[in-house]
């Protein structure tokens, strides 16, 4: 029997990757062509050679930048991350085609195709993707979602999916865990499954193995136990399947290259980055009363403590009545200079110096203070983990969360990246951090609703 979507189509595994790629790579190339066209007028003589030439390895390099970004993986959170991807992907291309035409001498045409052919690629690019993504949508339907899971978790759930554009899920039944016998019931009337946990082990089994006998996907919020044994192997003891589960802590040659990666990272920006932070620091220092730097304890590296520098965003003794608490969404203590440094990021620029110290790295953990964490290792034993590396500026919680995603979901990304690590995935993070600059959401604070419901104990 053919299983059908929303819309009544056969399931399909939609547009092959392969071919979305091959597009780019036309467009991309046909974007360079009529701008070099554009600006030179005709292709006659010595000046096709050097054009030929960058075409293909501006071909490579899209494909590494767009993989990178994100852009051939399955998106269900809009349009809009797409945009903010294809707009970094075409500055990076075009970073690389002036350095490459530089290095080579290649600069025997106008410079100016490399001001005319990215707005082309742009555009060539975002007419395609907007075809591609209404073709998915089309193709794939609106899944009717069955969501399974206690209350509280189902309301955080549930925000996140009312967030997401019309056309992709439409809850038709939540059931909490005591209600769970009647999964059976509602799995026929369903394209798609979501545990969202408070789900015993043979629950799970059971949810899966009928979801898969009627072709339905599943999506599973995880346990944090089961993020870490993402890097688990099977094998087997005598004529036992086990799954072995590896040490999460780096090796000594990866900690060494992290962090020679790290200080001549940290050493080449700080030389551009200079201008703006002394510029960034005369606003703060003219805005309101109180030092341009703001220190504050943060923890590390195997849970030692270390001093973190930022440029001041908030009022001086901003915390003096209220005590230690996370930033809100409306919070009145943020200057009005500090706000625009939250948004851009730039308020961290003085953590260049924690990274040359060797208490930060580029990409990590987000640093927390010792009141919160000594919280959150309550609530979580595994929260211990994320230490097993040194903490960074950005992170995989940065680029693929926001400021206000909840602790338990941060904690997911960290043990993920933990678990995972690699120079390849730092060098991803770093590439997935341009987009999110240019995503305000990001960093928006806690709401009044999400504020209400943290209580901090008096330690």
């Amino acid at each position: 029997m053919a299983i059908t979507n929303s819309r009544g189509h056969l399931k399909t595994a939609g547009i092959p990757k392969w071919l979305v790629a091959l597009v780019d790579l036309a467009l991309v190339n046909l974007g360079l062509y009529v701008g070099f066209v554009i600006v030179t007028g005709d292709l006659q003589g010595f000046q096709l050679e050097p054009l030929v030439f960058l075409l293909p390895l501006v071909s490579l390099v899209t494909v590494m930048l767009f993989s990178n970004l994100g852009l051939y993986s399955r998106q269900r959170s809009g349009f809009t991350p797409i945009v903010r991807s294809l707009i970094t992907g075409v500055v990076g291309l075009t970073i690389f085609s002036v350095l490459f035409a530089f290095w080579t001498r290649a600069f025997i045409f106008e410079r100016t195709v490399f001001l005319a052919a990215p707005l082309i690629q742009l555009f060539l690019l975002l007419g395609w993707r907007i075809l591609y993504w209404r073709m998915e949508l089309w193709i794939h339907g609106q899944k009717k979602l069955l969501v399974i899971g206690s209350r509280e978790e189902v309301n955080q759930a549930l925000e996140k999916l009312m967030c997401l554009p019309r056309g992709i899920f439409e809850v038709i039944k939540v059931l909490e865990p005591e209600k769970f016998e009647e999964f059976t019931e509602w799995l026929p009337e369903s394209e798609a499954v979501m545990i969202t946990g408070s789900l015993d082990m043979e629950q799970k089994n059971r949810v899966i193995r009928e979801s898969f006998e009627q072709s339905r996907e599943v999506f599973i919020v995880p346990e944090l136990y089961e993020i870490i044994l993402t890097r688990a192997a099977m094998t087997q003891v005598h004529d036992t399947p086990v799954i072995e589960c590896h040490d999460m802590q780096i090796t000594a040659l990866s900690f060494a290259v992290k962090r020679i990666f790290d200080f001549g990272f940290a050493l080449t920006v700080s030389i551009p980055a200079l201008p703006v932070l002394l510029a960034a620091g005369i606003l703060v220092r003219l805005s309101s009363p109180g030092p341009v730097i703001f220190a504050q304890e943060r923890v590390g590296y195997r849970g030692r403590k270390f001093t973190l520098y930022k440029l001041r965003t908030m009022v001086l003794d901003a915390e003096n009545e209220s005590g230690p608490v996370l930033s809100c969404e409306e919070d009145n203590r943020v200057t009005p200079v500090g706000r625009y440094l939250r948004a851009t990021r730039l308020d961290e620029l003085p953590q260049l110096y924690n990274v040359l110290r060797g208490d930060l790295s580029i990409v990590g953990p987000r640093p927390e203070r010792p009141y919160f964490v000594e919280y959150f290792e309550r609530e979580m034993p595994e929260y211990k983990l994320r230490h097993l590396v040194k903490p960074g500026i950005t992170g995989m919680a940065q680029v693929a969360g926001h400021y206000a995603t909840n602790t338990h979901d941060k904690l997911r990304y960290d043990l993920y990246y933990v678990s995972d690590y690699s120079l390849l995935m730092d060098f991803r993070i770093l590439l997935l951090t341009i987009p999110t600059l240019f995503n305000r959401e990001a960093a928006r604070g806690l709401s009044e609703e999400a504020m209400g419901r943290l209580t901090w104990p008096k330690f």
